[in-house]
């Protein structure tokens, strides 16, 4: 079993260590600093006495001051490089296991569902760290896996009775014998109910972007995903008519095929609830670029507050407020951008890829 040291423990043991080291290297040094100072009279003196010659003046005051600021002097010299080697050298190699640690956590996602192996060190603080970042990691992955299901199940067990509900009302709306208060109560009923199943999928579909459940990404074609869908979005524009403007032969992205295709329908079903009963849609096509914008006599839209979920600007439009919220998530998603601006009576979103 690896014995564990504080931080504070190995650093100073490092720094002791590699002072020792370069003690001993300037060694040499202090030995010519001795000779030629501290006992520089001394050795004169011994070879005077051995020569029988008379004792030389001696200045062994001026020798010591002399010494003591050369010896100060080196003994700073050799802390400082000390400190220096400390710093770019040992800190680095002591602070490797946690550098590791952050390279680590830099790939670490919940939708991947795996816990990276954080690297062993042999510092306490260093081991408690990882210790705690993977009990973290662990709960963290756990309370996304029980989020995921529970959206799901949630959605699913929501869809039955919805469904069952609307089928029933299906088969009321048929009896013959119905009061006509009580067909447009039922057909109350029966819209209330479809908007309930609407709202069910578009949170769903939310819950399933914000958990990064859209993994299979491909290489799409817009033109060609728009040409696939204008008989369908052709059908939910109620008599409004359908533009396009491609202004180039095709545009290539990378992404979701699905999320595409929703984030395109609910840009349609947005431009269709905001427009005149006889206006325009149009879809614009430019390099990197898409913009559909549509005829409108309602005021401009607040760009801070139109892609927050269940924003309704006004109560004329309906809708449960989480079309544009999910276009934006859509847009995150894949690193996309949109904006929204109002000119000419007309309102524009337009998403760069």
């Amino acid at each position: 079993m690896v014995r564990m040291k504080s931080l504070l423990n190995k650093t100073l043991t490092q720094f002791i260590v590699c002072t020792i080291i370069i003690l001993l290297l300037a060694t040499p040094l202090f030995y010519l600093l001795t000779k030629h100072y501290y006992a520089e009279d001394m050795i004169d003196i011994i070879e005077a006495t051995q020569q029988n010659q008379p004792i030389p003046e001696l200045d062994l005051e001026q020798d010591i001051m002399q010494g003591v600021m050369i010896q100060f002097a080196l003994i700073s010299g050799v802390l400082g490089i000390a400190i220096i080697l400390m710093t770019r050298f040992v800190s680095k190699r002591l602070w490797k296991p946690f550098e590791d640690t952050l390279k680590q956590l830099e790939h670490f996602k919940l939708e991947s569902e795996t816990i990276p192996l954080l690297p062993a060190s042999d510092i306490k603080e260093f081991n408690q760290l990882n210790q705690s970042l993977n009990r973290m990691m662990t709960n963290s992955l756990k309370s996304y896996k029980v989020q995921k299901e529970f959206t799901e199940n949630a959605s699913h067990e929501l869809q039955t009775p919805l469904a069952a509900f609307q089928s029933k009302l299906d088969v009321l709306l048929q009896f013959p014998d119905l009061t006509e208060q009580q067909a447009e109560m039922m057909q109350g009923l029966y819209q209330i109910s479809g908007r309930l199943s609407r709202l069910n999928r578009n949170l769903l579909l939310l819950a399933k972007i914000d958990n990064k459940q859209y993994n299979q990404m491909s290489v799409i074609n817009v033109m060609t995903t728009l040409e696939e869908l204008l008989p369908f979005l052709e059908n939910m524009t109620e008599g409004i008519t359908l533009r396009k403007d491609f202004q180039i032969p095709e545009l290539i992205v990378n992404g979701n095929k699905s999320l595409l295709e929703s984030m395109i329908n609910n840009l349609i079903v947005n431009a269709v609830r905001y427009n005149l009963p006889e206006g325009e849609i149009t879809i614009t096509i430019k390099e990197n670029e898409l913009t559909i914008s549509n005829t409108s006599n309602e005021m401009p839209l607040d760009s801070k507050l139109i892609f927050n979920r269940f924003y309704h600007p006004t109560e004329k439009i309906q809708g449960n407020g989480l079309g544009l919220a999910i276009v934006k998530a859509i847009c995150d998603y894949h690193s996309w951008s949109i904006q929204y601006h109002h000119e000419n009576n007309k309102h524009y979103f337009t998403v760069h890829f």
